[in-house]
């Protein structure tokens, strides 16, 4: 059977950790999981870009795009994994809401779900559409050596923490500077179809907005 790892806390870039919510390891590869909970609410997207939006009750939100979040997962847990060789993961986005519309292409290994008879569903197709690749002895060992070699103890969650407290402060600094956090390039009041916004001066090359 699979085996399920929870709250699992890696070395991601620039000597910060990356917490992943859950790994499912089966015999067709890992499945890397983000749950996010936005109840009664509607969530809008493109997986193009790391800024998306969700209602509730009338009032729009703001979040970073969970899927940019999740491959950033993977791509730190496949370095994490490097001595085993190419390790097959599947990106799977669980968002727990009323509705979701998200466009753009994705890529093969990517689903994105509204609820958790959903995500069971997919990982079903997954399994089915993928061949086999590890035994059971092969799912115990990356199991044992994530457990091993992942951040345990209070002192790393409390500095994972600090550390995207201390990033969503520096993002909101540039906000009120007026300055583009993706290329810092100064952002400029432009007009469009659905009232005035703030966009990167680096347009087109950059398609960072502010509203």
């Amino acid at each position: 059977g699979a085996l399920v790892l929870h709250d699992v806390l890696i070395d991601g870039a620039q000597q910060h950790t990356s917490q992943i919510d859950l790994l499912i390891i089966g015999g067709k590869g890992i499945y890397v999981v983000e749950m996010k909970m936005y109840t009664d609410a509607k969530v809008y997207g493109d997986t193009g870009r790391s800024k998306w939006y969700y209602y509730n009750h009338g009032t729009k939100y703001e979040i970073y795009s969970p899927l940019k979040q999740n491959q950033k997962h993977v791509q730190y847990l496949k370095a994490f994994l490097k001595d085993f060789g190419e390790v097959p993961c599947f990106n799977i986005v669980t968002m727990v809401c009323d509705d979701f519309k998200v466009s753009g292409g994705f890529e093969g290994n990517t689903v994105l779900c509204n609820s958790l008879p959903a995500m069971k569903r997919a990982i079903l197709h997954i399994a089915q559409n993928n061949p086999e690749i590890w035994d059971e002895a092969k799912k115990q060992e990356i199991y044992h050596y994530i457990v091993q070699h992942q951040h345990t103890g209070k002192a790393a969650r409390l500095e994972h923490k600090e550390n995207v407290v201390a990033y969503k402060s520096s993002l909101e600094d540039l906000n009120q500077r007026k300055i583009c956090p993706y290329c810092k390039s100064a952002l400029v009041l432009r007009k469009g179809k659905y009232g005035e916004f703030y966009g990167c001066s680096n347009y087109p090359k950059c398609k960072y907005t502010m509203k």
